[in-house]
């Protein structure tokens, strides 16, 4: 059985171990992720180079609905992340961001599932597609691990919340960065294989990150 002064003994020494610690701020983390994303956007068009048909596809509207609905997904629900770690954020009406990019792809997709002619295999386009899909996925791994160690230095109260934000933020970063090099405006290939990839890494996200990110 512990006496009181091995008891005291064991405390004193761990505060003995106490050292300074640097104060979190949300606005730091959120400077290190918006600098993060920037570079790889600049790495990926770099490095794979823009659809060659980018100057005519930006006078459409679907190239810019694509545009639009990647990026707000990636800044709602990485607005909603980084204030996730803090045990004080409220992140929750960042989530109507991310219902609005919904309704506003299924009342295109239904638009447009009208006007087109074409079948559906050929709007697919499932070779394309898987290969969009998972280079989406490959994308989004670099953001995912940063967003994975901001969490861990924060030791967030809510990680199951934290890791649906990372999956689905990280998807729509890598999204996005990949909708430069992807020549495919159709809403319904968008929808389907950009969505696979969003939501295969946010389950992946929320398996495998709530046992790291939990304290």
């Amino acid at each position: 059985m512990m006496t009181s002064r091995s008891s005291e003994a064991i405390v004193d020494d761990l505060v003995a171990r106490l050292a300074p610690v640097r104060r979190r701020r949300a606005w730091q983390d959120g400077a290190l992720v918006i600098g993060f994303a920037a570079l790889e956007l600049i790495l990926v068009i770099t490095m794979t180079r823009p659809r060659p048909d980018l100057l005519v596809a930006m006078h459409g509207p679907m190239f810019w609905w694509k545009m639009a609905s990647c990026l707000t997904l990636a800044t709602t629900c990485g607005t909603a992340a980084v204030l996730a770690l803090d045990p004080a954020g409220s992140p929750r009406r960042w989530w109507w961001g991310l219902a609005g990019v919904a309704a506003v792809a299924v009342a295109v997709l239904f638009g447009t599932s009208i006007t087109m002619p074409e079948g559906l295999m050929a709007r697919l386009q499932w070779r394309d597609g898987i290969a969009c899909a998972s280079l989406t996925l490959a994308y989004a791994v670099p953001m995912a691990i940063l967003l994975t160690w901001l969490a861990r230095r924060a030791a967030p109260t809510r990680p199951r919340l934290v890791a649906w934000a990372v999956g689905l933020s990280s998807a729509g970063w890598a999204a996005f960065a990949f909708a430069w090099t992807c020549w495919h405006d159709d809403p319904l290939y968008v929808v389907v294989w950009y969505g696979s990839a969003v939501l295969a890494c946010t389950v992946l996200a929320r398996t495998m990150l709530v046992r790291w990110i939990k304290w």
